[in-house]
């Protein structure tokens, strides 16, 4: 036996339901251009932020976008050295978290374990070394705080100051294996220079 739902009832599951679907889109609507948080999956910013880290995301740091697309409506401020940022890789769009290490106009390098900015020594570098570049106007380079262990603009180049989609503000909780990290609540994020 077919059974149907009177338009009466459907109105009024509409009316019951409407408050969670309008609270759900605001929710994401919030996450998409206001804030967000980030799952830590990998050593590459390590002791910075630590496998099984969850991460808030300020993504109004640098502009206003509308919700659901990357589009800007606004800029706000330019990224800075130090800055820990989320943004897309440029070989796969996966969302990637790093510190900006030098902007546009900066000249970067690395050699025998050391990071130059500008032709002083700014911190380590790892094993990899690289013959100065100049980082152009409007891009900026990022390295993880691992520097044998990540993935960054040593690779795939600096990129496009736009393609950062946000600036990490701290460590909300963190997770290790199953268990929660008693020190890791509500920790810092500070920029480095």
């Amino acid at each position: 036996m077919k059974t149907t739902m009177s338009a009466a009832a459907a109105r009024r599951l509409m009316r019951e339901y409407l408050g969670l679907v309008l609270f759900l889109i605001g929710m994401f609507a919030f996450r998409s251009a206001y804030a967000d948080w980030y799952h830590i999956p990998s050593e590459s910013m390590e002791p910075t932020l630590l496998v099984g880290d969850r991460v808030v995301v300020n993504k109004h740091a640098y502009a206003w976008r509308l919700p659901f697309t990357d589009l800007r409506l606004a800029e706000r401020a330019a990224p800075q050295v130090g800055d820990v940022v989320t943004l897309a890789s440029p070989d796969d769009g996966t969302r990637l978290i790093k510190r900006i290490v030098a902007v546009g106009g900066d000249r970067i390098a690395a050699r025998d374990g050391v990071l130059y900015r500008n032709g002083s020594a700014v911190g380590p570098a790892g094993r990899v070394s690289f013959a100065p570049y100049l980082v152009p106007v409007g891009d900026v380079f990022v390295m993880g705080d691992n520097r044998d262990a990540s993935f960054d603009s040593r690779f795939f180049g600096s990129v496009g100051a736009e393609r950062v989609s946000g600036r990490a503000v701290m460590v909300a909780f963190s997770i290790d294996g199953w268990l929660p990290r008693s020190d890791r609540w509500a920790v810092s994020v500070a920029p480095v220079p």
